[in-house]
């Protein structure tokens, strides 16, 4: 069995073991502490590709790499985004499936490994990874996603990085990527990082009490758990 398909397996048993256990409303908009999350992180990512392309959005081809149910897909729909110019691929059949019923008819959903994508060379202006990169383990697993994603990508296009910098201390089924291995991924390009997102644990708690409490924390760079980047060929 190759890496890849060790990885795979490891993953569908993850996510079979998650489902079993996480709460319910864990990642559902009534969530105070979700719901702060997901708005703080449109926020951070409208300023960073206003200043980064403006144009991507309206009228580029996007690409997203581990798109699980379409969340993203979704969002950058409603920031302006055309469902034919966009393209989602999914491991798991049960989320592509349902990505493909949550989204357009006309956003494209594939469902197979990132690390081995069909798609042409030079053939998207936008990659979107998104906590995708800290569920994969293996290292060699983790060095071809990121070889693939530079393949398709055109050289004038980027990527759009989202991920955990920190190991989860309660989850041994992830690992964070820190500054020097992202950069390590991907050579020979211009990386550029920025902390974001209050630890969750932490903005759950907060939320519910005081919204004020958890944007002024956000701003404390060493309480955030996540990288916000872009990535370019150079």
């Amino acid at each position: 069995m190759t890496p890849i398909e060790e990885e795979e397996d490891r993953l569908r048993e993850v996510v079979r073991g998650r489902t079993q256990y996480l709460p319910k409303d864990l990642y559902s908009m009534s969530n105070l502490g979700q719901l702060f999350m997901l708005q703080e992180r449109e926020r951070r990512v409208l300023n960073l590709l206003r200043k980064t392309s403006s144009g991507v959005i309206s009228a580029g081809r996007i690409l997203e790499v581990g798109c699980g149910t379409g969340l993203w897909i979704r969002d950058l729909i409603r920031w302006g985004a055309n469902p034919g110019h966009i393209t989602g691929i999914e491991l798991l059949q049960e989320r592509a499936l349902e990505a493909q019923r949550l989204c357009p008819a006309d956003v494209s959903v594939h469902c197979g490994n990132a690390a081995t994508l069909v798609f042409p060379d030079d053939a998207f202006d936008l990659v979107i990874q998104s906590t995708v990169f800290t569920s994969i383990l293996n290292r060699e697993v983790r060095q071809k996603l990121a070889g693939e994603m530079l393949r398709v990508l055109k050289p004038e296009g980027f990527i759009l990085w989202y991920d955990f910098h920190m190991n989860n201390p309660w989850n041994a089924d992830v690992r964070g990527v820190t500054s020097h291995e992202i950069r390590s991924l991907f050579p020979k390009c211009q990386v550029q990082l920025r902390r974001i997102t209050l630890a969750p644990p932490l903005v759950r708690t907060l939320a519910p009490v005081s919204w004020t409490a958890c944007h002024l924390l956000s701003l404390v760079p060493f309480l955030c758990t996540h990288y916000l980047g872009i990535i370019r060929k150079l």
